[in-house]
């Protein structure tokens, strides 16, 4: 019987990423250049940026929950739900219902010539936050699984690479855009939720959080992906040992 019935999150991509990287011949570079090679460098691409996502859904999962002071087996439950989730599928990346209700959506995006972020990456942080508040028709898959979001604390976590202060990216996104008379709809719409988007430094503030009718952007640090990746690579290499169970996250119990 296989170990893994069910879709997991971690192992999926880091299979895909660890065959394409054995797969390079580093004896002969040229024969890595190849249609097919590219194709598939193409597609591993997209791999990584999902990795990537998945180091900072999880970072930001690890930390809300220890705030939270959740139990292993709630730690655990949680944890699941989000490996079990596959690239870009509807919902959010965290809900968690209890003991506070949370939902949460990740950013890891490198900024344009490391100094800002581009109108596209904007753009889609504001769809996110209005996916939050299910403000927009483009969400009508995500209230398939929660039919109103006003008793959540909503947060949006971006991850900093270092290169601005975290007060500098928040500002990017808090900074008012006047729409001129020709701005089309769609844009004048997206703009309007930037008057509910607050600064969250700290998320030890969580607590603290009063208003549920505001979305809260908070930042991730290298150090808090560098921490997580290496869970990660310690569940991944432990697969194949005789410890390793169905759920990738048993090692959290030996980390008290």
């Amino acid at each position: 019987m296989e170990r893994f019935k069910t879709y997991n999150r971690t192992i999926n991509l880091f299979d895909k990423y660890t065959k394409f990287i054995k797969s390079i011949n580093t004896e002969d570079i040229e024969s890595n250049f190849t249609l097919y090679r590219l194709i598939e460098l193409k597609s591993i691409l997209s791999d990584i940026n999902n990795i990537m996502t998945l180091i900072s859904t999880r970072s930001i999962a690890t930390k809300i929950l220890s705030i939270l002071s959740l139990n292993n087996e709630d730690r655990e439950r949680i944890l699941n739900v989000i490996d079990n989730q596959k690239p870009n599928s509807n919902g959010f990346d965290i809900r968690i219902d209890s003991p506070v209700k949370i939902l949460v959506e990740v950013k890891c995006n490198s900024l344009i010539h490391n100094k800002k972020f581009g109108a596209a990456q904007i753009n889609a942080i504001l769809d996110d936050a209005r996916k939050l508040r299910l403000e927009s028709s483009r969400n009508m898959k995500v209230r398939k699984s929660i039919q109103d979001t006003k008793d959540y604390i909503k947060i949006i976590a971006i991850v900093n690479f270092g290169n601005k202060s975290d007060e500098d990216l928040i500002l990017q996104l808090l900074r008012e855009t006047k729409c001129k008379e020709s701005t089309n709809s769609a844009r004048k719409e997206r703009m309007k939720v930037k008057k509910f988007l607050r600064p969250l430094y700290s998320l030890s503030q969580i607590h603290e959080i009063t208003d549920l009718e505001n979305v809260y952007l908070t930042i991730l640090h290298m150090d808090d992906l560098k921490n997580e990746l290496e869970k990660m690579r310690l569940e991944y290499s432990s697969k194949n040992t005789d410890n390793f169970t169905l759920s990738p996250y048993s090692y959290i119990r030996s980390l008290k």
